[in-house]
């Protein structure tokens, strides 16, 4: 984020015109998708399971539906707890830039706001740049550009200002739990939840063209669709209260996506 501030222009049209042909390109033809649980552990938090980040080491988790009650949970590789953090912020979503190393937290609101574990509090880099409250973004693994899905519309934004957008062939529109607002992204793949569903996955390329769908093998919560350390990300979630609840994490790998 405040890295890529530094980019000249003649660096940041390199990187918007380049981008559709630099770079590895998903196959996409006859794509038949595998997901293969590789990582479960339970994750206890204040109300709701919103969301996972990798850094190279650990495993960040953050909670959502309350300010008052709320935390950030961090976890080595085998899914054991280490810290626990109380943060402030009903998050929607967490993110690592690791040519930062930083996290980022996604609350309810149109904000980006960076994480300080030091202080446990969190500050706003880019004000009111999303289009919904509840949208649960997603960062490329690289850290450089953001994906927020709304009402079937991807935007892209890079150094907090919009690349691009595009609609959506097909999502899911189910509010309530978060599965129309939902959006994870790999370093060639976005993945949204099927219209009607809280198991199978749409997934589209960079630039929105539909590749293939697949579904999970159990129920997952839809705010919580995160992509970290290669994997696809579910939560059975906590749904829980000021006095906290277990939820459930599990990792996939997604064999046949290439």
């Amino acid at each position: 984020m405040k890295r890529l501030l530094k980019l000249g222009f003649a660096a940041l049209a390199v990187v918007v015109f380049g981008r559709a042909t630099c770079g590895p390109q998903p196959k996409v033809a006859g794509v038949t998708v595998t997901p293969v649980q590789k990582l479960e552990f339970t994750d206890h938090v204040y109300y709701h399971n919103m969301g996972i980040t990798w850094d190279g080491e650990y495993y960040y988790t953050v909670n959502g539906g309350n300010t008052e009650n709320s935390n950030l949970n961090k976890y080595d590789e085998s899914g054991e707890l280490d810290t626990e953090y109380s943060i402030g912020a009903d998050g929607r979503a967490i993110l690592y830039s690791p040519a930062e190393e930083q996290l980022y937290v996604k609350s309810f609101g149109t904000s980006l706001d960076e994480v300080d574990l030091d202080l446990e509090e969190t500050s706003p880099v880019f004000d009111d740049i999303f289009t919904g409250d509840q949208s649960s973004v997603a960062m490329s693994p690289d850290g450089d550009r953001v994906y927020e899905l709304h009402e079937g519309t991807v935007t892209v934004f890079l150094d907090g200002d919009e690349e691009t957008s595009f609609e959506l062939s097909r999502y899911n529109t189910t509010e309530e739990l978060g599965y129309a607002y939902a959006i994870a992204a790999s370093d060639k793949f976005l993945f949204v939840w099927a219209p009607n569903s809280d198991k199978q996955i749409l997934v589209y390329d960079l630039d929105g063209k539909y590749v293939t769908q697949f579904e999970l093998p159990r129920s997952g919560f839809g705010f919580s669709l995160s992509w970290a350390n290669d994997m696809l990300w579910i939560a059975e979630d906590a749904d829980g209260s000021s006095d906290g609840a277990d939820g459930t994490w599990y990792g996939y790998e997604l064999k046949g996506l290439e």
